[in-house]
């Protein structure tokens, strides 16, 4: 595998750094020898920032971080290649941070675009529901399925410059019609004879049907991110409409409690669990 690897990055390229990225991941899926996130981790560790474990400081505050684009049970290589988070690692660290004695707290730091929606609202629920107080805190980005994570904690904080929000859920398809006409490509599924909605979401494009069918289901995703945040929050329609609010814009739309540095909100947290 090493040489493999070698292969690709010791020498020049002249590509795409996303493809680039994508070959990597390719290769190092096929290889052998990396089993767990926490190998594959330490693996792209000097390519891709990652994820930093759990800690517990002398304070008894557990530092949990949410980090990168968010997946929901994806492959370890994967995850680790993109510098992501998986969620049941978050979930992990809470469930440690609830059964230790020694943890009077939980900080969360975020820096995330979100992710999956399938599996955010268990991490969400999590989040609401610990037992020790949970402070929120980015300085880079928090929104979309990172903000759900973060709207049920007991106080959110942001740094000035720090995007929040972007509560919304989108199913990105792409109508590729007409670069499958030019290259004489016609699909042609085949599904079982009540399975008219089956090919929703394949390429080339939708039909009305098939659209409002995949709306629903996007709608529904989207359902359970807006009942948890009026849940926990007092944010209004008009900004859940999928953007994103900066620093002080995102405080007046109640999106957060306080735009303040990271050491302000810890200290917070470390008076509140004395």
């Amino acid at each position: 595998m090493n040489n493999v690897f070698l292969n690709g990055i010791c020498r020049p390229w002249n590509i795409h750094a996303p493809s680039f990225l994508a070959l990597s991941l390719r290769v190092l899926g096929d290889a052998k020898g990396g089993v767990s996130l926490s190998e594959w981790r330490e693996k792209f560790s000097q390519f891709v920032p990652q994820r930093q474990n759990m800690a517990v400081d002398p304070n008894g505050i557990a530092h949990i971080s949410v980090h990168g684009t968010l997946f929901n049970k994806e492959a370890p290589y994967f995850v680790a290649g993109y510098g992501g988070t998986d969620y049941d690692e978050i979930l992990a660290d809470l469930k440690k941070a609830n059964s230790d004695d020694n943890v009077k707290g939980v900080f969360l730091s975020i820096d995330s675009c979100g992710g999956h929606a399938c599996g955010n609202d268990r991490v969400a629920q999590a989040v609401a529901h610990c037992s020790k107080p949970v402070f929120a805190y980015s300085d880079g980005m928090c929104c979309s399925a990172a903000y759900a994570i973060a709207a049920g904690a007991s106080y959110i904080a942001a740094s000035p410059d720090s995007t929040i929000g972007s509560i919304g859920t989108i199913l990105p398809l792409m109508d590729v019609s007409g670069l499958w006409e030019a290259m004489g490509v016609k699909p042609d599924y085949i599904t079982n004879a009540e399975g008219t909605l089956k090919a929703a979401g394949y390429p080339p494009s939708q039909s009305a049907e098939e659209r409002a069918t995949l709306q629903s289901e996007t709608q529904s995703f989207f359902e359970l991110f807006k009942s948890h945040v009026n849940t926990y929050r007092d944010v209004k329609k008009e900004d859940m409409r999928g953007q994103a609010f900066v620093g002080n814009s995102a405080l007046k739309a109640g999106l957060v409690d306080e735009i303040c540095d990271k050491n302000s909100a810890y200290n917070k947290l470390c008076i509140l669990t004395r």
